[in-house]
This record gives structure tokens, sequence and C-alpha cells, in this order.
């Protein structure tokens, strides 16, 4: 790929990943504040512009790079960040963010400052939709930040450009392969009849000829479900109960199915009356 658009794809790909990460921060604190003391709560756009100015400290103030580009070798080129556009660059990328929520959830009756933050908003998307253009158009300042301020990315020194590995890629369509295999043998297999035959290894229960009658009662369950039997029905030849559903779908499964509780093949099956048999 031409070096000039995948250095524009990486200055994407890192704006998206330092949107991921302060949402990753910013999550983390708004679930820790669901679970501390009430008066915390009134803090949060506080706690979050603290947590952002973190970010922003340790990554664009000290590195001259974001969390984002730095994980792409990005870097802002030259000295552009001096001191004053330090300062600008803080004002404008963490404390809009904190005027918005303040504004938002804690002036919410002041009709003024309702209004402003909308009309703002609405000019800041117009400026990102501008921006997106002008970025597409020429490749330099992807984020709106770094267009008001003239700031343009380069690789950064000593460096190389990003190797992108498919392994990753090679190994989900794989599983998802496997996945999609399993998902269509499974029906052909007859897990009742595989189940019977594996007991039959094992050791199955022996039989032992037609049982004294069982009562139905209402504490009686289903020998398959376990629960109180819909339509009870019981084996001919044991007299256990069971649902005619439960007995119904193993038959059609499994023509040879046995009793759950005895082992007696089921020949056949009849309905049990509500007061016994």
């Amino acid at each position: 790929m031409n070096s000039k658009y995948l250095l524009r794809v990486n200055q994407l790909d890192a704006i998206q990943l330092d949107d991921g990460i302060q949402k990753v921060f910013t999550d983390s604190l708004s679930r820790a504040l669901d679970n501390s003391p009430k008066f915390l709560v009134k803090f949060h756009p506080e706690l979050e512009l603290l947590l952002r100015s973190l970010l922003w400290k340790f990554s664009i103030y000290s590195e001259k790079a974001s969390f984002g580009q730095q994980m792409l070798f990005l870097r802002y080129s030259g000295n552009q960040l001096k001191s004053w556009r330090l300062f600008l660059h803080f004002l404008l990328a963490v404390a809009p963010k904190y005027i918005r929520d303040k504004i938002l959830y804690q002036y919410t009756n002041i009709e003024f400052l309702q209004k402003s933050l909308s009309y703002s908003q609405n000019a800041l998307n117009l400026l990102f939709l501008i921006n997106t253009v002008h970025f597409l158009k020429t490749g330099r300042s992807p984020g709106v930040v770094d267009f008001l301020l003239g700031l343009q990315y380069c690789d950064a020194e000593g460096k190389s450009q990003r190797n992108i590995g498919y392994f990753h890629m090679t190994r989900e369509l794989l599983w998802a392969g496997f996945i999609e295999f399993i998902g269509n043998v499974l029906p052909f297999i007859n897990y009742h009849k595989l189940k019977r035959r594996l007991q039959a290894v094992l050791g199955e229960k022996k039989s032992s000829g037609r049982m004294e009658a069982v009562q139905l009662t209402e504490k009686t369950l289903c020998c398959f479900c376990k629960q109180r039997p819909t339509l009870p029905h019981e084996l001919s030849s044991c007299g256990h109960i069971y649902c005619y559903f439960c007995l119904r779908g193993n038959f059609e499964a499994d023509p040879d199915f046995r009793c759950l509780l005895c082992g007696q093949p089921g020949v056949d099956f009849a309905k049990v009356s509500a007061f016994g048999h």
C-alpha cells in the first residue's frame, strides 16, 4: 500500500483508538460511582475531567503524541506543540466535555445555557463534517482539534510502519468454520440412540419385569423431565410414568427406547387415569 495512504489510515485508526481508550476509563469510572456513596455522584463531571486530564498529561504533554498515535508509531511533527499550543490543545480537547456535562446535568433549569449548548453542538457537528472533507482531500489534521490548531501527524522517529498480521483473522475463520460444521452435523446425530448404546457398553440397568403398579399422585414426577407429568402416560412394560410428549419424543428419536429408571424396553405406553392405574 502507498505510504501516503497508509499514513492516512493510521491517523484515522489513532483517533478511534483514543476514543476507545477514553471510553474504557470513563465507563470504569461510571461503574465505580454506581457503587459509591451518593454524594460522590454529583462530582462525576469533575472526576471525569480529572481522569481525562491525566490521560492527556501522560500522552500529549509528556510524549507529544496521544496513546492511539503511540500505538501506531505516530506523533505530531516537528515542534508544533509548544507551550501556547499545549495550553490550547488542553482547552479544546479536554475542557469542552466537562463544560457540556455541567450544563447538561447540573444547569437543566437555565434555558439560555441549554439552548447555547444545543447551538454549540450543532456548530461542532458542522465543523466535524467540514474537517472530514478537508482530511479526505488533503490527508492532514484528521481531528477537529488538530484542524483548529493546524497540527499534522508524522511517523515517529526511528519507528517503522506497522505490519498488519492476518494470523488472528485466519484463526477466527477456522473457528467460525468449525462451529458451522458442528451446527450442520449435530442434527443428524441421534443422541438418544447413541446414549442407549453407550449405556449398553458401560453396563445398563437390569430389567426386572413388570413392577408393582405406580400410583399417580400430586408428588409424582415424570421420569424424563423430572416435572409434574403433562398428559401422564405409563410404559406398558414397567408402569413408570412419563409426560406424553416426553415419551412420544423419545420413541420418535429412538424406537428401541428403554425406561430410564429400570431399563425395561418401552414396547408401548398408555394413558394414566387421574386417580391411579
